[in-house]
């Protein structure tokens, strides 16, 4: 049987990974509508 502590250790660092890139990709998206906002105004 594998240990439940390893999985529960993968499955945060995943969901850490996972929130960092999101948040990543929010955050260049937000730069890249503002840029846009202003080059349009």
């Amino acid at each position: 049987m594998k240990k439940p502590r390893t999985s529960v250790t993968k499955c945060m660092t995943l969901r850490l990974l996972y929130t960092s890139s999101l948040t990543g990709l929010l955050t260049a998206f937000r730069s890249c509508l503002i840029l846009v906002f202003l080059n349009g105004n």
